[in-house]
């Protein structure tokens, strides 16, 4: 087959480094020939769907012949209830990572810039390279935390959208109200500022911001992503939303494909947020989880960062990806951070208790095994 030339290619996508998920059980279960594996790696509900959710998907698949509805309508009309909002304040998309390439089709060019932490949820720069535009990654603050006062000071007249993870992925840490607050009354109005949302669901702290009231105090340039494959648990199905000013929510639907969210996940979604229940045990495991992870991280020694979100970042003192790979040899997949700089880390999601415990049996002995370096 005949090569194609190189000149037909942008450099600045070819130099891109593809986002690497978690490595899906089956495909380990081919690769190693192992049974029964358990993955702590992609932040995923270990619970999996709710009832309600499971019974909706059952329905909705007799109508899998039909085309879904284009605007998601009755999942933006109960969104608009649980958070009251317009309807026209909301875009539904295939996961809120569909939202994210909105906003950098949308409002990216080649030349212009992308702020955000150096140390936060890899999509961010992958999409702004995409689009040529320049990613500045602000070193983070201590203890692993957004430095917003930084992240101002790095704006110029060259940046278009501001990212803000939070709580943040990987390191589960988040910014404050007042934080927040004083960042947004510093940041130009023609900056987009996106604040994505996607582990709110475990939060505990009393001093979190509620960013969907910024939308409605007169903030045109912020928009709020929420998603349901965390703490719903819908993570296969594909679909998050925003919440927004209606201008800057009608320009996205602009660049929006029809037909972007499968009526099973529409059906889903729209149930699950009446299953209170199901998100308050999801609560309760991930909360009881990450306080037992804590207690076992003290008696390994091991630096950890408490987290905010389903899962934990801890220090191992060995290199992650040796960590990786030994638990992997016992089954048990989680991540390692050395794609973010964080060369010793490894990042671990709070399963069931027995899930939990074995993770930890199983890293205390790989910890043994393992010379640090």
């Amino acid at each position: 087959m005949q090569a194609m030339t190189r000149d037909i290619f942008k450099d600045y996508i070819q130099a891109i480094r593809p986002y690497e998920p978690g490595k899906p059980i089956k495909e380990v279960e081919r690769e190693l020939g192992l049974r029964h594996l358990i993955k702590l790696a992609s932040n995923e509900n270990p619970l999996g769907p709710s009832g309600k959710a499971l019974r909706a998907m059952r329905r909705a698949i007799r109508e899998a012949h039909l085309y879904p509805e284009s605007t998601a309508h009755y999942l933006v009309e109960r969104l608009a209830v649980e958070h009251d909002v317009k309807t026209n304040q909301i875009l539904v998309g295939n996961g809120s990572n569909e939202i994210l390439e909105l906003l950098a089709r949308g409002f990216l060019s080649p030349g212009d810039e992308v702020v955000s932490s150096e140390t936060s949820f890899l999509v961010y720069p992958i999409l702004s390279q995409a689009c040529g535009a320049k990613y500045v990654g602000v070193p983070m603050a201590s203890g692993y935390r957004y430095d917003l006062e930084a992240m101002v000071q790095a704006i110029t007249e060259k940046t278009r959208i501001v990212f803000i993870a939070n709580p943040n992925n990987p390191t589960g840490t988040y910014v404050t109200t007042a934080e927040l607050e004083a960042f947004l009354a510093k940041v130009p109005q023609n900056v987009i500022v996106c604040i994505d949302e996607a582990y709110i669901n475990f939060v505990e702290a009393e001093d979190f911001p509620d960013a969907l009231s910024y939308v409605e105090k007169s903030r045109p340039n912020l928009i709020v992503m929420r998603t349901f494959s965390k703490a719903y648990g819908l993570a296969g199905l594909r679909v998050g939303y925003a919440v927004a000013n209606e201008q800057l929510i009608s320009y996205l639907h602009k660049i929006r494909q029809p037909f972007n969210v499968n009526s099973i996940a529409q059906a889903a979604a729209t149930a699950a947020l009446d299953d209170r229940f199901f998100i308050w045990r999801t609560k309760h495991l991930v909360s009881r989880g990450r306080r037992f992870f804590y207690k076992h991280f003290k008696q390994l020694g091991l630096e950890y960062l408490p987290s905010q979100a389903n899962f934990v970042l801890v220090k191992t003192g060995c290199d992650g990806n040796d960590v990786f790979q030994s638990l992997l040899k016992v089954g048990i997949i989680i991540r390692s951070m050395k794609a973010y700089g964080l060369d010793t880390w490894i990042r671990v999601t709070v399963g069931r208790r027995s899930q939990n415990s074995l993770f930890l049996r199983s890293l205390r002995e790989c910890l043994k095994r393992t010379d640090p370096k």
